[in-house]
Formats: C-alpha cells, structure tokens, sequence
C-alpha cells in the first residue's frame, strides 16, 4: 500500500484526493493547507489527518509520497523538502515559478533516488495514447504542423481555485500557469523540441498585477514544421472548456477535442483497424477526459503509484517539466523584444 499525503487542498487537490480513493494500493492519509476550512473538508469526506504546516505532514514516516498542488509560488521549496524527507513526489504544473527555482530542481530531482512526476494528464486521456500511438507508428507521416487551442473562463477562479490566479508573483500568469500543458503536449506527441517562439498577448491590470487574459504564440518544430498555439481565459462565466488539438502530417491527420475525448484520424497510407484490414479514416468517441473513471487525471495517478511499486522511472518527469516552461519564458521574453527566440533549455536566467 502507497500511502500518500496531499499538501494544498484547493480545487485540484480535492480532484486528486477523489482520484485517490478510486485507485488500487493507493491511501490517502494526510492532508496540509493553510485554510482550517478545507481542512475540515478533508476530515470530514476522507478521514485524513490534517495540518496546516506541510512539514508536520513530511515528518509522517508511514507516508510514502506526497502531492504538491499548491500555487507555483511554493512548488520549489514543498518539492526541494519532500525529496529531503525521502518522499515521492507527484507536482502540479508548472515546475516553478523562476528560472533558477527550475534548474535547481532539475539538480535536487535527478540526484535523488524518488520518484517524480509533473501533473500533465494530457498524456493520460485514451483518446490522446491513441494518437500518439498512430503518430508513432508514421500512419500520419512526417508531422508538418501542429495547431492547439485551450479556452476557457477565469471568471469565478478567484473563489473556485483562489485569487492567486490572478497574481503573477503567485502564479506565473496565464502564459506559464496553463499554455504548459499544451508545450508538453506538443513535445509528447511530436517526439521533437520546439526551437523557437513567438506571441503575442493581450494583458490587463487586475490589482496590482499585469496578467494575460488572452495569447497567441507560432514557432518550429526541430524537424522544420510549424507550432501554433492559442489560449483565452476569457470565456463567458461558466462556459464549457474547449480544448483541441490538430496534427496535420505529410500522410494524415489527427483531430482531437480532449474534454470530450474524441478523435477523427485520415490517412493516406491506411489504418490498421483489423488483421488485413486497412481503413483510411476512423473516429475515437471515450469517456470525457476529466472522468473519475478513466480521466486522464486519474490515469496519472494510477501510473505514477505503479511506477513507485515496480520501480519504475515516471514520465513526464522533471526535465519534461523544466522544458515546458522554458518555452513559456520565451514566449514572454518575445512579448517584449517582438521577436522569434530561440528557446535556450537548461540555460535560461
């Protein structure tokens, strides 16, 4: 039995708490924030024992490994004293908030013998594994572009996640807090780095912070083929999300629409549907991609408890996390310069 310990309790944490339950050989038994409210939650729906202070939770040897779903702000030191205390460590995107912050996690993380996983459950959705299982085996050809979309409201995530959302210093903003899951995305499906970026945005004051509520960004793949990528924050209040993904490649195409996991795929070379049957086009219909049932969330989850059991090396780990952001500031650092930038991994500043 892998005992875990949830540390933030916010709107993801409880996500990943529900998932907890559902999952074989897997036990939550603790749970620190600094809310006593969501602390009675926890309590109250999961009889976890509770603490405000996450290292009270760290000095708990029956604990195996933790969950950090805390805003970016506190990821590094949470991340840097659970590999101290000798637990895996599942983390919420993204990585860290600063460049330094990342590559000294990338030290802590590899010269450690835990277990480490960045929560991006993209990987995880059925629809997504079948995608890439077709991409792999060449039946779109060489992948020629790449379009991803994520829209979505922030109006009400001050009180459904918090006002950190909205604060830079907090968060990252809009560009770094989210368009990672898409970066990763690409990188996953395409097998290939991106090199270089450019975006534009469209910010706005709320408080003292300047925060994105809208942006665009265009770059290359290492391979020469084009990456284009858009998000909105700014979806009418309590609108559906809309997450999609295109892969046009020089003998096919890949649809996906991951929140109702659902895939279209045509291809010029044929689909091996059956034994000695070849079918150039076919649809995938699955479970939504946040179901507690087979959700990519949940099936994150599952496979980094399998990976601590069988020793195993999780992935995406934490260089694919440090990556993810890299190309995060450089699409801010073209913000600025109004240039393409070259995305320099493990060396920005």
């Amino acid at each position: 039995m892998i005992n875990i310990g949830i540390i933030g309790f916010g709107w993801m944490g409880q996500i990943h708490a529900k998932n907890s339950t559902l999952i074989e050989d897997c036990k939550l038994k603790a749970v620190a924030d600094l809310d006593p409210q969501k602390l009675r939650i926890a309590e109250k729906l999961y009889g976890a024992d509770v603490y405000q202070d996450y290292r009270q939770l760290l000095d708990r040897k029956d604990i195996n490994a933790v969950y950090v779903v805390t805003p970016a702000t506190s990821h590094y030191q949470i991340v840097k004293d659970s590999i101290e205390a000798n637990k895996h460590v599942l983390c919420e995107k993204p990585l860290a908030l600063t460049p330094q912050e990342v590559n000294s996690l990338r030290e802590i993380v590899k010269k450690s013998d835990r277990k480490f996983i960045i929560c991006f459950p993209e990987r995880f959705a059925i629809s997504s594994q079948e995608a890439k299982d077709m991409i792999d085996q060449g039946v779109i050809g060489e992948i020629q572009y790449i379009r991803g979309n994520f829209r979505f409201t922030m109006k009400g995530h001050d009180v459904t996640h918090g006002e950190w959302v909205f604060d830079r210093s907090k968060g990252g903003g809009l560009i770094l807090e989210a368009s990672v899951h898409l970066w990763d995305f690409v990188r996953w499906l395409s097998n290939q780095e991106v090199t270089s970026v450019i975006g534009v945005a469209h910010e706005y004051m709320r408080g003292n912070s300047l925060i994105e509520d809208n942006f665009a960004a265009i770059g290359y793949l290492e391979k020469g083929g084009i990456v284009c990528i858009d998000m909105s924050g700014a979806f009418p209040k309590d609108s559906a999300t809309d997450k999609r993904f295109e892969i046009i490649g020089s003998e096919g195409y890949i649809y996906i629409d991951e929140f109702k996991n659902y895939m279209t795929i045509n291809s010029e070379r044929g689909i091996d549907a059956n034994p000695g049957m070849l079918v150039k086009g076919m649809t995938y219909k699955d479970v939504m991609w946040h179901s507690h049932v087979e959700g990519g969330a949940k099936r994150l989850q599952e496979y980094f408890i399998r990976c601590i059991k069988k020793d195993e090396e999780p992935k995406p780990g934490v260089e694919d996390g440090a990556r993810a952001c890299e190309i995060s500031w450089a699409i801010m650092d073209s913000l600025k310069s109004k240039k393409l930038e070259v995305i320099k991994y493990g060396k920005c500043e």
